[in-house]
């Protein structure tokens, strides 16, 4: 199986995505820092079309943002082609989000990348197994 073609990151072997480090951190091709455990899980949109895509939000707090990103705080990943796996929804997490509002419904707790095309996401009311050959990342504001 061949490794996910990414666009929009550093081609730079020490600053890009790797199955080491996963999409925890890595640089925009712009050579803007992106942490993801600073930002919050916002929104997942999946269209089965042809090709199927998934896109996956994540935004900044304003106080963990990166000067370097102030003014486009959030991260979009777009994975082409997309073969989901697995895609769970956690009920007691819905249930804490929904009764206490300091609960945190878009921490996440893993994003991992095999070094092929298998990703793993892991969040506080979800976790998401799929499969991508081409992904995209971009920064906006909000």
């Amino acid at each position: 199986m061949s490794a996910t073609e990414f666009a929009g990151v550093t081609k730079d072997r020490d600053r890009g995505i790797t199955s080491k480090g996963g999409m925890y951190e890595f640089w925009t091709e712009e050579g803007a820092h992106v942490y993801l455990h600073d930002t919050d899980f916002r929104r997942l949109t999946y269209a089965p079309g042809r090709p199927p895509t998934l896109e996956l939000e994540f935004v900044y707090d304003l106080q963990w943002t990166p000067l370097e990103l102030a003014k486009t705080p959030v991260v979009v990943f777009r994975f082409e082609d997309v073969r989901l796996v697995e895609w769970h929804e956690d009920q007691e997490g819905h249930d804490c989000v929904a009764t206490t509002p300091d609960a945190p419904p878009g921490q996440v707790g893993l994003f991992d990348w095999d070094g092929t095309d298998l990703f793993t996401l892991d969040a506080f009311t979800l976790s998401l197994v799929f499969h991508a050959p081409r992904a995209a990342v971009t920064v906006r504001a909000k």
